[in-house]
């Protein structure tokens, strides 16, 4: 496919052709200043009034995972000889969300381990492999981030129906109707063998599904009648990664694909061999405000408006929150952390929460020691969002977290022994600043 432009847009008729950007809702005509010409301002002032309410609500988060201690996989299981699942559950002490996830409604929310040959429990981890790892973290700090691999898939170029996949997926009953606004984001980190794997030689060898969601509920089965997706591609011109998104039909229903759009951004850069930050915001609607916009890096990939609804106005059943599904070379794997779920676009709509910017170091720390505890106080951090909270630690260890100003700790101190306290601020990205003075107590 010859990419020669920076954005390719092709439309079915069937969805409205809708541009790239929030369609134009204004206009205008002449009202004469009469009581119904004031009535009619009114009720237009209201309404107005109505949507700039509707759109700058302050979001609220539903769910928040940093994959912390407490947060572990169970034992794969396996439902047929190419289908099982993994499930991650517990508290993650870091956030205090738990596993599985029920926002949204959602009834499983668990590693899908789809295989291209047949599996038992015993031989499932040689095809597919899951794991809670310790690694460097998007800020250089030490980060607990879920690992995900396919190690054996099917031949290079096979895709929809026969490949090996490991989505870690939402699910929600068709029964419970559809999803409000959606936003999700979370930091992942291709290896630097990615477009390696990518093949350009093969025909649908090339693509790597980065995101998707698909509807349910078809004659009361899973299937359903849209999907939208995001995928990497490598461009069989010049072997350079883009972007590609698409709104189809296919939803494991036995409907002839229909692709009512698809539009491949070359401009934003697919990073590979380092985190980035992946935003996706999902409104569906079957007019013109329907929204789907995604980002990376604060870089928009897409922002189409307009209906995303099926033939037959299904729910969101399956949320692919990462997919690890290719028509490529095995291995597949990535690194993800930082999971948030929330009920709209958290730092405004359509606005970008990627912030790499730490706050300012806390100020002038004091102590006050009395018998029974240990007072500490400082000076505010700033920051270009906002400071989230600030880390209290105690030779260097962590004991602690405070949203305000100040922190108490009962005297648990050995008396005669010195011990050096710091403060650091920190964001809702988790962007940590510098340390604080250090203040010495002694009992």
């Amino acid at each position: 496919m010859s990419i020669n432009n920076q954005t390719l847009l092709i439309a079915n008729s069937r969805v409205p052709d809708t541009s790239t950007s929030q369609p134009n809702k204004s206009g205008s005509k002449r009202i004469a200043w009469s009581g119904v010409g004031m009535t009619l301002i009114a009720l237009l002032l209201s309404a107005t009034i109505g949507l700039v309410s509707s759109e700058a609500h302050a979001a609220n988060l539903l769910f928040k995972s940093n994959f912390g201690a407490g947060v572990t996989l169970g034992a794969p299981y396996i439902i047929n000889s190419k289908l099982g699942w993994q499930d991650i559950i517990g508290t993650d002490s870091e956030t205090g969300y738990s596993w599985p996830i029920t926002a949204l409604g959602a009834n499983k929310s668990s590693i899908q381990l789809i295989t291209y040959d047949e599996v038992t429990a015993e031989t499932i981890n040689d095809h597919s492999f899951n794991e809670i790892q310790q690694v460097t973290g998007p800020n250089g700090n030490l980060v607990n981030a879920l690992y995900q691999e396919v190690k054996k898939k099917g031949p290079v170029g096979i895709g929809s129906g026969t490949g090996s996949q490991s989505p870690l997926m939402l699910r929600r009953p068709w029964t419970i109707g559809d999803i409000g606004d959606l936003y999700i984001s979370y930091w992942f980190k291709h290896p630097t063998t990615m477009p390696n794997q990518l093949d350009n030689t093969v025909s649908s060898g090339n693509w790597l599904m980065q995101f998707q969601f698909k509807t349910g509920g078809y004659n009361n089965t899973s299937g359903g009648d849209a999907r939208i997706s995001q995928s990497i591609i490598k461009s069989t011109v010049d072997g350079n990664l883009y972007w590609r998104t698409n709104f189809d039909n296919v939803a494991n229903s036995e409907f002839p694909k229909v692709i009512y759009w698809e539009e491949f951004n070359t401009t934003v850069a697919v990073p590979v061999g380092e985190w980035f930050k992946y935003e996706a915001f999902i409104r569906r609607s079957s007019g013109s405000d329907g929204r789907f916009w995604t980002a990376v890096n604060g870089q928009k990939i897409v922002d189409r408006w307009g209906a995303n609804m099926g033939d037959f106005n299904l729910p969101l059943t399956r949320l692919m929150i990462t997919s690890h599904y290719s028509g490529g070379h095995a291995s597949i794997h990535g690194l993800m952390t930082g999971l948030e779920i929330w009920d709209g676009f958290p730092c405004g709509a359509g606005v970008s929460c990627y912030d790499k910017v730490a706050p300012s170091a806390p100020a002038s720390l004091n102590a006050a020691v009395t018998s029974s505890q240990t007072n500490l106080s400082w000076g505010a951090s700033t920051d270009n969002v906002a400071v989230t909270g600030y880390n209290i630690y105690r030779n260097g260890v962590k004991i602690g977290t405070s949203t305000e100003t100040s922190f108490s700790t009962f005297n648990s101190l050995v008396a005669g022994v010195s011990y050096n306290y710091t403060v650091r601020a920190y964001d809702a990205t988790g962007n940590l600043s510098a340390s604080s003075n250090t203040v010495t107590v002694t009992k």
